[in-house]
């Protein structure tokens, strides 16, 4: 039963971190999106929304790979 326990915490944990980190990046491409937006050329402006979609996808990949990374360590550990 504690390995089962010790199982749920380090999935809720890892969760927790990784997903949390994933969110506060968003955010962050927001808020730099949100500038561009507002001060930056007409044609910086048109391509804001772009921007966002790129940043995203790389938060979201970066997100995997380092999830990825955890797995592959966890199994080596057992």
């Amino acid at each position: 039963m504690s390995s089962f326990l010790r199982g749920v915490w380090d999935n809720t944990y890892g969760l927790l971190v990784d997903d949390g980190q994933l969110a506060i990046g968003a955010i962050v491409a927001l808020a730099i999106t949100w500038i561009i937006a507002q001060y930056a050329s007409d044609a910086l402006r048109q391509g804001a929304g772009w921007l966002l979609l790129v940043m995203v996808i790389v938060l979201v990949i970066a997100n995997v790979y380092r999830a990825g990374q955890n797995a592959r360590r966890k199994l080596k550990r057992t």
